[in-house]
């Protein structure tokens, strides 16, 4: 097998092997032909070692063969033992032809006519016979046939006789046409079975390439999983210190006396705005392809989330001088009342982002089974050949640049990962110059029949629209003063650095702080305050501001249930968080605890605490003595 390829070594073991596996299962009807043929040949004039020479060796050799089949059977035929295996084979098939030619030979000698013509034909039909079993290789064929053959051709050309010299033409040109046909196919058959080796192999390849493919995409899904996980895990620790360097730059603001001062911390809080912005669409991605955001559909009433987002969105018009127009809805629909709002946010803040004139609308349009929720703005508009680009992460057509403040183009990837956790398919419609509209379609509901729609606040018509003029528009992110004397806030966080920050902040615009790390630190805190004067005994706090994760056996929720007990059920409470647990939502609505999200601006946060401690607020608190 040397000097041969790999393939074509392994094809011709597999073809000697089969050889030993099918040809030695011949050797019982062999044996049972000899013994009719020495039956029927007994009142022949014949000399005995005529017949009983040929007889032993072909008993002899059929013993060794079986015996040679058996060990086959047993050990199989290696690479290394194939020319003594292939040697053997050649050997058994030429002394066995050799033997039957033996026999013939003595048979046709004194036969007569009509014998001659017998054994002319059982020899034909055993060539025939042995070429057919080893037509898949050419050499058995031959070794097989062509000595009984030409022994017999030769004894009928001794004869010299007419028929007996027509007799072995007739086994000459059979023998002949035989080995050509028996030569073509056996190349045909090597050359399928190279074929089908090859094939097999090809087969094999492709089969280890998908393994391969498939191993490197599970090994990338699980990259990208954990990469996920990463940055969801870690989103707390570092929204941590933006959230302090936002409270800590409106902190220094009055610390500022020139004007360029002014402008430098203006530049800096609208760097660190779009820094924020980055990073909360970083983590929305980070906490989306990681399935850390479930989507649990329930009935949702779209005014209680319009009011929401019109609370924030109208300061948003305002600032840029823009026109904000809210359409009043009571339609019902059936989403996840967390991932509806965060889809419509991320389409409202990216409509007032590309929209310099005119105004952004929102409103909800019922369509048979379907409530479109819309989003319009008089922008830029998406040019045809970006809308199928739009949603792609990182895409941003209008911002070749990569201006920071336009943010990282992921704010359309959010709505698109979100829209398929549930069935809210978003589309856009769209023209340049003049603006666009994306829909969100939602299930439709009806609500049951004693259910009263939710009222309409005083003074707003079915289509409410604002619009600040310019002139008047608020420029500056400078928080407004508040409308009344502060308080006592009590402030739970384990970072000190932002305890110290957010304390900071606060005790610049009026509000005394009982901080600490836990829940009987800032009572201890409080009490301090108390005994120095600053507090009045028997006062209660403004307000509470707790973090949600605190390194404690207990979690912000727990903390201001804790302290609630101790200063009253309806003590404003806000719980801050730089994570989106699932749930935490509902369980703050739940407790009627504001849930807030870092990193906060610190007017937003002043203009809460302000609003929820407010003298007409029900809820409103005893001052300090010092602060009255």
């Amino acid at each position: 097998m040397r000097g041969i390829s790999p393939m074509q070594a392994r094809i011709d073991l597999q073809m000697l092997q089969d050889n030993w596996r099918t040809s030695p299962n011949a050797i019982f009807g062999q044996a049972l032909s000899l013994m009719v043929l020495l039956w029927l040949i007994r009142d022949w004039p014949l000399a005995a070692w005529q017949w009983l020479v040929p007889t032993a060796g072909l008993t002899a050799l059929w013993i060794a063969v079986t015996g040679m089949a058996r060990h086959f059977r047993r050990f199989g035929i290696t690479a290394s033992g194939y020319r003594r295996w292939r040697r053997a084979l050649l050997g058994w098939h030429l002394m066995q032809g050799t033997l039957w030619g033996a026999l013939a030979v003595a048979l046709l000698a004194v036969a007569d006519a009509d014998w001659k013509l017998a054994l002319v034909a059982a020899a034909l039909v055993y060539a025939y016979t042995v070429m057919l079993v080893s037509v898949h290789d050419w050499g058995v064929a031959l070794a097989g046939s062509a000595p009984l053959l030409l022994l017999a051709m030769t004894q009928l050309l001794i004869d010299g006789q007419p028929a007996s010299s027509y007799l072995a033409l007739v086994m000459g040109a059979s023998m002949g046409t035989s080995m050509v046909v028996t030569r073509h196919i056996s190349r045909r058959l090597r050359e399928g079975l190279l074929l089908r080796n090859e094939n097999a192999d090809l087969v094999l390849q492709l089969r280890e390439e998908v393994n391969n493919v498939t191993r490197a995409k599970a090994r990338a899904e699980i990259a990208d999983r954990q990469k996920g996980e990463f940055f969801a895990s870690v989103s707390h620790d570092l929204r941590q210190p933006l959230h302090v360097l936002m409270l800590l730059s409106s902190a220094l603001r009055p610390h500022l006396q020139a004007a360029e001062g002014h402008g430098l911390l203006d530049k800096m809080q609208t760097a660190l705005g779009s820094l924020s912005m980055m990073f909360e669409r970083m983590f929305d991605v980070a906490r989306i392809d990681a399935q850390r955001i479930d989507y649990h559909p329930k009935a949702c009433a779209l005014g209680d989330l319009w009011r929401r987002l019109d609370s924030e969105f109208a300061v948003l018009c305002a600032h840029k001088g823009l026109r904000w127009q809210l359409d009043e809805t009571e339609a019902w629909a059936q989403a996840d009342p967390h991932v509806l709002e965060r889809i419509l946010r991320n389409l409202l803040n990216n409509a007032v982002r590309y929209t310099d004139t005119g105004g952004v609308r929102l409103r909800a349009r019922t369509r048979g089974p379907w409530v479109v929720c819309q989003v319009w703005d008089s922008g830029m508009g998406v040019d045809r050949t970006h809308r199928h680009r739009i949603f792609e992460d990182y895409f941003q057509a209008h911002n070749d640049g990569r201006r920071s403040s336009e943010g990282l183009g992921l704010g359309l990837a959010v709505v698109r990962r979100l829209s398929l956790l549930g069935p809210t398919p978003v589309s856009l419609r769209s023209r340049p110059g003049r603006g666009s509209c994306f829909s969100v379609r939602l299930p439709s509901l009806v609500p049951a029949s004693g259910t009263l729609p939710r009222p309409t606040p005083a003074g707003r018509g079915a289509t409410e629209a604002r619009q600040a003029p310019p002139q008047q528009q608020p420029r500056s992110r400078r928080p407004a003063s508040p409308t009344h004397a502060p308080g006592v806030l009590l402030l739970i966080e384990d970072d000190p650095e932002v305890r110290e920050g957010t304390a900071v902040l606060l005790n610049q615009h009026g509000w005394l702080t009982a901080a600490a790390s836990t829940p009987e630190g800032a009572v201890a805190a409080l009490v301090a305050l108390q005994q120095v004067g600053q507090m009045p005994d028997g006062a209660m706090p403004a307000a509470l501001i707790s973090d949600h994760r605190l390194g404690l056996s207990i979690n912000g929720l727990q903390a201001i249930q804790q302290l609630r007990y101790e200063f009253g059920e309806d003590l404003p409470a806000f719980l801050l968080t730089g994570e989106a647990t699932p749930g935490l939502a509902d369980e703050a609505r739940g407790a009627k605890v504001h849930l807030l999200h870092k990193p906060l601006q610190a007017d937003r946060l002043l203009r809460l605490l302000d609003k929820a401690t407010a003298p007409g607020d029900p809820t409103s608190r005893a001052r300090p003595r010092d602060a009255a």
